[in-house]
């Protein structure tokens, strides 16, 4: 077989698995890193929380659970994050429970993040030694994960979250489970 022969076969070999590869690449979302989890029990946890309280993922049963993990360092990323989970905590009240969990950082940090940019209704559970965000598989805050009221994790938001994420995650989860409330 000739040079100029073989060039023609190698061609076809070469570029239309790499065109593949390309297109399949640009036709995923970026923000969508799978997780294990999707589909199985939220890992079990009793950690404190910032204020002192004890809380476990038992209790967390029989309401949507909105799970985030973030830092006073995760600047802006978590600032803006933070104004769409109050905006959520104001929005569906009891029917959805948001809870945060400080991820490498101090409870001091969380304290004046707080402060700063407004306090939040829901717990902050510290995880000293991330065994809690080795659990989820967290990488780097933040991340966050939708549970359903059974305790099942249904999504993962990789990256801030975002009004449309939040609303239609948490509309996904509450329509399952019968509704909004206050």
């Amino acid at each position: 077989m000739n040079v100029r022969a073989l060039r023609w076969l190698l061609v076809p070999l070469v570029v239309v698995p790499l065109v593949l590869l390309l297109l399949h690449g640009f036709g995923r979302d970026p923000q969508a890193i799978p997780s294990r989890l999707i589909g199985k029990p939220m890992p079990e946890f009793r950690l404190v929380t910032l204020d002192g309280r004890t809380v476990t993922s038992a209790e967390l049963r029989g309401k949507p659970v909105l799970l985030n993990f973030w830092a006073s360092w995760c600047i802006p990323a978590c600032v803006d994050e933070h104004a769409v989970m109050l905006e959520a905590a104001r929005s569906y009240g009891s029917a959805v429970q948001i809870v945060g969990v400080l991820y490498q950082d101090t409870p001091d940090g969380a304290r004046t993040f707080g402060a700063r940019y407004g306090e939040p209704s829901w717990p902050t559970l510290l995880d000293p030694d991330g065994r809690l965000a080795l659990d989820f598989g967290v990488t780097g805050p933040p991340e966050s994960y939708f549970v359903d009221a059974r305790g099942i994790v249904r999504y993962k938001q990789f990256g801030p979250l975002t009004a449309a994420v939040v609303s239609d995650q948490l509309g996904r989860l509450l329509g399952a489970a019968g509704g909004r409330g206050s």
